[in-house]
């Protein structure tokens, strides 16, 4: 199988600091363990942000019948600056694919670089690149609702 990798930047407003706590706290829209409980929105999340701890995120869409399933393990965590894990799902066909997310300070905030590493080159692990860039987006309007 062939393997790939993608990187996807956005710049935030807010401090790498402020930033890092929100991406992971799964209480916050934005960061990858976010959970939303909704009619039709349903997840699991379990998280133990240190070094070899695990992750485990389920989100089922009710209203579609789609299940999205999301574990890992951290690799490294260096508060404000980088986070490191193992992303497992279906379009990396079962793989441990690599996560590094960067918080660089950058015109008065942050820039966050994300990369994946080890996906396959096809249509679904390609389409990671998408979900990252949703996150972002997501990451974005969160911090400036908290700016307001």
């Amino acid at each position: 199988m062939n393997l790939t990798s993608i990187e996807v930047h956005r710049q935030i407003n807010a401090s790498p600091a402020e930033v890092y706590a929100v991406w992971l706290d799964p209480q916050c829209a934005g960061g990858p363990w976010y959970g939303p409980q909704s009619e039709t929105m349903q997840s699991k999340v379990i998280l133990a942000p240190a070094v070899d701890g695990l992750f485990y995120h389920r989100v089922t869409n009710t209203a579609y019948g789609q299940t999205f399933v999301h574990y890992g393990r951290f690799t490294a965590l260096e508060p404000g600056a980088r986070v490191e894990h193992t992303w497992v799902c279906e379009a990396t066909r079962g793989r441990e694919s690599i996560v590094t997310t960067t918080f660089v300070a950058r015109d008065g905030g942050t820039l966050v670089t994300v990369s994946q590493t080890g996906i396959p080159d096809d249509e679904a692990g390609r389409g990671q690149d998408a979900g990252w860039k949703w996150l972002l987006g997501a990451l974005v309007d969160t911090m400036a609702a908290r700016t307001r």
